[in-house]
């Protein structure tokens, strides 16, 4: 793992990857006798679930040929798109985007650490919000990509990304953005892409549950892996300990350092996510 803030690397189990305990403790049930992390608990049985799914898809995608479809039923779609809105939804920078509004519109007034996350559970809470992303994202073409460079895939403690349809520009939330495509790191080897079906992306309409045919160069896993460093709240996390790629984006961000350089080719199918790092990944 990468600390960002600190600019500093360490080994860390699985299990000690990006928690804070009762981060998401509900002190309105225990105010009224219930148990105050029943929200921390549906979080591990859905990831448990999530689990069996992607690790079956991830055995599929490391054995089929480019362009073969992978077997997603209906339920196993449901199940991941309720974990990629919450996924989104639970971070500690969506607690703050939401914390600052909060804060903008009533005068100034800085909430404490409990009306924080009596706010932040409160939206996790909230069926009518949930769904909405859930549904965003489970009616979008599902595309793999299958990364056999010697650059692993990056993840992050905010691991869902946003990128616009154009690749120009990363944004720290954009899920119901037109055309915002959804970049999900599943292992090293291996990423997933959620694009509305909607211009330009209708074109890749065929390629849905699919591996793409596209090739990864270096650059274009570091393009990918610059949305895990913009996205990363603190931490950046690696099955190897090099982050030097993540240390040269992580400066570069609020700058021009990485801006396009040359036009933007309309793709015509999953080629859409070949952007190299200097289409301007770097502003939010």
């Amino acid at each position: 793992m990468w600390d960002k803030t600190k600019d500093s690397s360490f080994l860390s189990s699985p299990s000690g990857v990006a928690a804070e305990t009762g981060f998401y403790r509900m002190t309105d049930l225990a105010e009224e006798g219930h148990d105050p992390l029943t929200m921390e608990k549906q979080f591990s049985a859905l990831e448990g679930e999530v689990s069996l799914i992607t690790g079956q898809w991830l055995n599929w995608l490391r054995e089929i040929d480019p362009g073969e479809k992978i077997h997603v039923p209906k339920d196993n779609r449901e199940i991941v798109s309720l974990y990629i809105a919450l996924q989104f939804l639970r971070t500690a920078d969506s607690r703050d985007i939401i914390s600052a509004l909060i804060e903008e519109f009533g005068e100034g007034k800085r909430l404490s650490e409990e009306e924080r996350r009596r706010l932040h559970t409160t939206l996790l809470w909230d069926e009518k919000t949930v769904k909405l992303i859930t549904d965003r994202v489970r009616d979008t073409l599902w595309i793999f990509g299958r990364n056999s460079t010697s650059t692993p895939f990056l993840t992050s403690d905010n691991p869902v990304a946003f990128r616009t349809f154009d690749n120009a520009k990363w944004l720290k939330a954009g899920i119901l953005s037109s055309g915002t495509y959804v970049v999900f790191p599943l292992a090293p080897d291996i990423v997933m892409y959620c694009h509305p079906e909607e211009p330009p992306w209708e074109k890749a309409a065929n390629f849905n549950d699919c591996l793409s045919p596209v090739p990864f160069s270096p650059e274009m896993v570091e393009s990918e892996n610059s949305g895990q460093v913009f996205m990363a709240t603190r931490f950046v996390i690696s099955q190897t300990n090099d982050f030097n790629f993540a240390r040269e984006f992580a400066r570069s961000i609020g700058t021009d350092l990485y801006a396009r350089k040359r036009p933007v080719v309309e793709p015509n199918a999953p080629s859409a996510n070949t952007a190299a790092p200097d289409r301007n990944p770097s502003k939010p």
